[in-house]
């Protein structure tokens, strides 16, 4: 197809798309002089390290995962009840992407982070993070009387299966409570 790479960026542009990258902000006029001016090898690597080490790292990879975990601050439904300190979560995920807390580690904490034996305290006042990652299981729509309780609460555990497949499975297995997955290895019988 005769295609050709792009030519290289020039600095500022370069220094632009990394800073909406990672912090999902643009640079300040003073950080883009800094670094048009700064001519060293290692220029590049100390603005990405830099923006890495910004708060607003996590706060923007944060509201990537509040996206995958339907993150809202109440329940929907007819009368939109709050839920309650639904922010307690959602700091929790800021303050662990800015701790680079691993991945698999992130998924104990939110699968069982109320079950481990070592919960991660959090350096400054001790509290337990571990724990507060469990409020994912909390997160999604809820309605104010149901006509069925038994259904509605069926399907909450349905809607919280559903996510947690999706999130850290990467599959949908909500299939699988009608009808055998047709393209996953997941039974009716496995689902229930």
């Amino acid at each position: 197809e005769k295609l050709v790479p792009a030519d290289p960026t020039d600095r500022q542009s370069l220094l632009r798309r990394a800073s909406f990258d990672i912090t999902g902000l643009p640079p300040t006029p003073a950080e883009v002089t800094a670094f048009v001016s700064d001519k060293s090898p290692s220029a590049f690597a100390t603005v990405v390290d830099r923006l890495l080490d910004s708060p607003h790292f996590g706060e923007r990879w944060a509201r990537h995962w509040m996206d995958l975990a339907r993150y809202a601050e109440s329940h929907g439904h007819e009368f939109d009840y709050p839920i309650h300190n639904a922010f307690q979560y959602r700091d929790y995920l800021i303050r662990a992407f800015n701790a680079d807390v691993p991945y698999d580690r992130f998924i104990m904490e939110h699968l069982a982070g109320d079950l481990l034996p070592n919960p991660r305290r959090n350096p400054l006042n001790g509290i337990n993070e571990s724990v507060i990652a469990t409020g994912f299981w909390y997160l999604g729509e809820a309605t104010h009387a149901p006509v069925d309780v038994l259904g509605d609460q069926a399907s909450r555990v349905d809607n919280q299966l559903d996510v947690m497949a999706k999130s850290f499975l990467g599959i949908t297995l909500a299939c699988a409570r009608c009808h055998d997955h047709k393209f996953d290895a997941i039974s009716t019988r496995d689902y229930y």
